[in-house]
């Protein structure tokens, strides 16, 4: 989902932004740990960000070597930094959680990146501080009463419960809301100017973001009469040609199938590094990962997002359709081929 996110802020940016106004313009960060980058579906988000080159996507990975059920060496040895620098990304190892600053410096150098993704992997001491650190005991489980104390003593936390102290919520205060306050304030005075300088592109970001459709959308969308040979994949294909040319904020592609899936629009370019304002997205065979992604450009907002593949291939992306349903994620799928056996024209 963060990989469709970054992904969003490229599209749009690429769309909406002109040299004097950068009306979007945001970095896109992700936690994960150990046993995220065990699952498949990174595997397959990873590899499509590095392709992308979406510079201004941050992963901060946990690296703490401890799973569920014990250490990840018997399960998971890989060199994580190595692959990740494989799939075009580039890697950051901060050696010592605790170390604030160079966590700091590591996001710094990510920012300063502007060619490939970053993953910046901390060492870090699971349940630190707790008198089973550094194992699956503290992974899951609570750390009791005696663990509290123990952890309180090592941090030298002397505050009671529920206290939050003065210093900290003074800080909080200033560094994100007072901060968070100028920003917003200076952002919407930049798109003031935008706005009367761009008045149509303007008008479009605020109707995008909004989840409104233009005026008249669907006035030319083509018709059928009923009784119709025209294989429906097909009818799939003239719609998405029509709906693309009549909403500006339509983007999306195929796991691999647009051929088959007919996805792809003729009159559009591609989204691909130096030409992310393309609304053709080759997702390739990334099924999990595509279902994955366009949750994340939906949540982003300033897009609607539609992605096809065959209906028998559902199973590989399951938890992500199930994700846009609680999520109340309006994605849209193309699912073409609807047969156990699936032959040329599904």
């Amino acid at each position: 989902m963060a990989v469709g996110m970054a992904m969003a802020e490229a599209h749009l940016a690429a769309t909406y932004n002109r040299d004097e106004y950068q009306v979007i313009d945001h970095y896109t960060y992700a936690l994960c740990g150990d046993g995220d980058l065990m699952e498949g579906v990174s595997q397959e988000a990873a590899s499509m960000a590095g392709h992308m080159k979406l510079d201004k996507l941050i992963v901060l990975y946990d690296s703490n070597d401890i799973s569920l059920d014990g250490p990840t060496s018997k399960a998971f040895t890989e060199n994580v930094g190595a692959r990740f620098e494989a799939y075009g990304w580039q890697h950051i190892l901060v050696e010592d959680g605790n170390d604030l600053e160079a966590i700091s410096k590591a996001i710094d150098e990510a920012k300063a990146e502007s060619d490939k993704p970053t993953l910046i992997e901390i060492k870090t001491v699971i349940g630190y501080g707790a008198p089973n650190q550094g194992t699956s005991a503290v992974h899951g489980a609570p750390i009791g009463a005696e663990g509290i104390s123990a952890a309180k003593a090592i941090y030298g936390w002397e505050y009671p419960e529920f206290t939050v102290p003065e210093e900290v919520a003074a800080r909080f205060k200033e560094t994100m809301i007072d901060e968070g306050q100028k920003a917003e304030a200076a952002w919407n005075e930049t798109f003031r100017a935008y706005e009367a300088a761009y008045p149509e592109l303007a008008a479009q970001f605020k109707q995008a973001f909004a989840g409104e459709l233009p005026a008249d959308w669907d006035a030319a969308l083509p018709s059928y009469e009923v009784g119709s040979s025209q294989a429906s994949r097909v009818s799939s294909k003239e719609m998405i040609q029509a709906l693309s040319k009549a909403v500006p904020s339509l983007w999306g592609g195929s796991a691999d199938l647009s051929g088959s899936n007919n996805t792809m629009v003729a009159a559009e370019k591609d989204f691909e590094p130096g030409q992310y304002e393309g609304r053709n997205i080759w997702f390739g065979v990334r099924e999990f990962a595509m279902a994955a992604a366009m949750n994340g450009i939906q949540l982003h907002g300033g897009t609607r997002i539609y992605g096809g593949t065959f209906f028998v291939f559902v199973d590989y992306l399951r938890p992500a359709v199930r994700l846009s349903a609680i999520q109340h994620a309006p994605v849209i799928y193309v699912l073409t081929h609807d047969s156990v056996a699936v032959g040329e024209d599904g």
